[in-house]
């Protein structure tokens, strides 16, 4: 696919995405959501040898992208700086978008992608749970959830579109290290950080109290170790897409203070 019409289809994925999700009541009132524009880039580049049409591929990755919207609108419904009733929009908001998930998918009758997707929504809930609760075993199984949290969903549209698997591990590294940027942003400016307070749960439970450097100081950590799994997955990797470079340039800035 050439590079003009790649970034077209990327352009006209988000813009119908933005105009599906669109509710004039619920906006009133509650944030609407950010699109994930990194991981509709990423869909879209698994399926540019498909032998679908531009069209299927568009609903294809909209559905899949609903369905991403509503897990992460249900996550927004932990933060402890919002109404009541702006709790219970959100929750209604993460409904709406999984209903016409659904309906999209249900309309191609893609029933074994639905099941695949159906799967992954069920492990990152488990998974969130690890999060929320601090129920892993250690660091690792941690940062584990993590990464199941931010990719479940790409990484079983990529396999029932039988991508290689050295990409899905580095779609997967690259949405790791893209989420604990944003963590470590979160945490700079003050804002509530998911990550971060289970990552505080853990500690606690050595009787270790963190300060705000320390803090700062093990996410750096944390992304200084991805960006390096990142840059050496990237050397056996010829034709990845030029704004998976640029993106990952632009994350890295938080290394220096970039946040």
């Amino acid at each position: 696919m050439a590079v003009c019409n790649f970034e077209q289809q990327v352009d006209s994925i988000k813009r119908k995405l933005q105009q599906t999700c669109s509710h004039h009541f619920l906006y009133k009132h509650i944030e609407p959501p950010e699109l994930d524009v990194d991981q509709i880039h990423l869909m879209a580049y698994s399926l540019r040898d498909s032998s679908l049409s531009a069209e299927e591929c568009e609903i294809y990755i909209i559905a899949t992208m609903l369905a991403n919207l509503a897990l992460e609108t249900h996550e927004n419904v932990s933060n402890p700086n919002i109404s009541m009733k702006a709790r219970q929009l959100t929750v209604l908001a993460g409904d709406y978008y999984s209903g016409m998930y659904y309906n999209l998918l249900s309309e191609l009758q893609n029933i074994e992608l639905i099941k695949a997707l159906a799967s992954a929504i069920k492990t990152i809930n488990e998974h969130k749970i690890n999060i929320i609760h601090f129920t892993s075993e250690n660091l690792n199984s941690y940062l584990n959830s993590v990464k199941k949290v931010e990719s479940g969903l790409l990484e079983q549209f990529c396999v029932h579109f039988q991508t290689p698997s050295k990409y899905i591990n580095f779609f997967t590294e690259f949405l790791f290290f893209k989420r604990v940027a944003k963590e470590l942003k979160w945490l700079i400016n003050g804002k509530f950080s998911l990550i971060m307070d289970g990552l505080k749960n853990l500690y606690r439970q050595n009787s270790t109290e963190l300060s705000l450097e320390e803090e700062k100081k093990i996410l750096f950590d944390i992304l200084n170790e991805s960006k390096k799994k990142l840059d050496d997955m990237m050397k056996d990797m010829k034709f990845l897409p030029s704004f998976v470079h640029m993106r990952i340039d632009e994350l890295a800035g938080s290394l220096n203070g970039g946040c």
